[in-house]
């Protein structure tokens, strides 16, 4: 039960840390990511083709191009969180990095008959997780190791939590016949009044990587330029990394074993998955200036791989104990590999555009996903978990959690002027999580993006700028009470996240 309360930390008791709501979260929100193209248009591409990252929303798309294609694209990503009221400190941090966006291929086989068949291949990005940032906050009134010690105060220290228990081995928590004492962290000052004071200066550190890309191999049809079809067999992989480092120093102080002046919790969440989708979609054309298009995504189904490890390592002004040195470390503890497998939900995806000569296309989509239709499960290959405690413990807080009926609108334009395309775009994706929930988790994205394409015989090189935003809550450390209920034993950190991610790409038709 100990390592599996890493794997979902604690869901279904109403402890929404932030380490539960990334862990699903990750399988669940898309950026604007892609070509230059799709993103400058807010990715309004159920009804239109000739471009790589709509196969991934609708494999028909393969099937508008006239001649095979070859294109790839990078993005150039700047993200900054605004913060405030963190301890009493406001500010923000920024991110820079280049980031593979998409590469594609598609081959029409039969470029000379009516109804003509495509083969494409396309690997584009759904998601970038990379993010560094460094926070302090000044004159935390309760410490990580006070809440340790109430909550451990009087059990044998095989009985307490595994954070408490790391704290222990750290000589941070102070026992007696490997009992924890009453009041046990081993810092704090008698204030001559009987209460002890033990404020801190906090120190957060985050540090977090990895991407989600799709791999999709779609097929195409071309029936006589009146409708198009598409099949594609899609492969997504996730790639998640995140380290944490809490650290409170300027500690009061007493004599030993009560004289640590600083420590640092670690934690390390390490997650590999691979899974597997279908997608059909049709694209109608009733008349030359209009298209019609709608796709269908299965659930997708995940083998996930989750490992996660947390310490604790301590300084003090004098020894704690006799011989134990001034620098003190647990063991790497929790240390894990959890295999389980999560089923996310079928996408429904429609859309109409207009297409106005060769001068202007207008486009707008419309997504729909039930959440609340997550399912978490095991199967032969899964281990240090149990079908039995998913469901009866894990999975009715994800049907809590999730809203039912998740939408998604995006829009697009693009006007051509000889060989210059001017594009604009708009897209709003709902939470994932249902109302009562977004302001611990995560809100909505809304996402402002343009961009300009070039055309010079074959070749197309285009750009496109996407600004998204979305508030997003941090939770460093949360408890149980007495009743209970979940606390923040460390304040939460509240977010406005900004994107601003320039891409660009060049495609060549042959």
């Amino acid at each position: 039960m100990k390592k599996l309360s890493l794997l979902i930390l604690g869901l279904c008791s109403g402890l929404l840390s932030a380490q539960t709501a990334d862990d699903i979260e990750l399988f669940q929100l898309r950026n604007l990511h892609g070509t230059p193209r799709y993103t400058a248009m807010g990715g309004a591409f159920t009804a239109l083709g000739n471009d790589f990252s709509a196969y991934s929303i609708n494999p028909a798309s393969a099937a508008v191009n006239r001649y095979s294609d070859l294109g790839f694209t990078l993005g150039f990503n700047n993200r900054n969180g605004n913060y405030s009221n963190f301890y009493g400190q406001n500010g923000s941090e920024n991110n820079f990095d280049l980031n593979f966006e998409n590469v594609g291929l598609n081959l029409i086989l039969n470029p000379d008959d009516a109804n003509r068949f495509s083969l494409a291949f396309s690997t584009t990005k759904l998601a970038d997780f990379d993010r560094s940032f460094n926070l302090d906050g000044l004159n935390n009134t309760y410490t990580l190791g006070q809440y340790w010690a109430e909550s451990s105060a009087g059990q044998h220290v095989d009985n307490i939590s595994w954070d408490a228990y790391a704290a222990w081995q750290a000589y941070l928590l102070v026992s007696t016949n490997d009992t924890i004492d009453p009041d046990g962290y081993a810092y704090g000052q008698d204030d001559g009044n009987g209460n002890i004071i033990a404020n801190s200066t906090l120190r957060y550190t985050f540090n977090q990587d990895g991407s989600f890309n799709e791999t999709n191999i779609v097929m195409g049809l071309d029936q006589g330029g009146k409708v198009y079809y598409g099949l594609s067999f899609a492969f997504p992989t996730l790639s998640f990394r995140r380290e944490e480092f809490i650290t409170e120093y300027n500690l009061n102080t007493a004599n030993p074993p009560y004289s640590a002046n600083q420590y640092t919790y670690r934690r390390l969440n390490d997650i590999y998955a691979n899974g597997f989708n279908m997608k059909f979609g049709f694209i109608y054309r009733p008349i030359p200036e209009l298209r019609i298009g709608a796709s269908y995504q299965s659930p997708s189904w995940y083998t996930v791989n989750q490992f996660y490890e947390s310490d604790v390592e301590a300084n003090f002004n004098q020894e704690p104990y006799s011989g134990v040195g001034t620098a003190t470390q647990s063991d790497i503890l929790e240390t894990g590999q959890y295999a389980y497998r999560l089923r996310t939900p079928a996408i429904y995806r429609a859309g109409v555009a207009s297409v106005i000569g060769k001068f202007l296309i207008l486009s707008v989509d419309y997504y729909y996903q039930n959440q609340g239709n997550t399912q978490l499960y095991t199967n032969n290959n899964s281990f240090n978990i149990s079908e039995s405690l998913l469901q009866t413990d894990y999975q009715p807080g994800i049907d809590q959690l999730y809203r039912n009926g998740r939408q998604t609108i995006s829009a697009g334009a693009e006007v051509r002027i000889k060989k210059i395309f001017l594009r604009g775009g708009y897209r709003y994706d709902e939470s994932i999580y249902g109302d009562d929930y977004q302001d611990n988790t995560v809100g909505a994205m809304q996402s402002l993006s343009c961009g300009l394409g070039y055309k010079s015989g074959p070749w197309s090189f285009d750009l496109a700028w996407i600004n998204s935003s979305r508030d997003r809550t941090y939770a460093l450390y949360r408890g149980i009470d007495q009743s209970n209920q979940s606390f923040e034993v460390l304040q939460d950190l509240d977010m406005t996240e900004v994107s601003n991610n320039i891409v660009a790409g060049v495609t060549l038709k042959f």
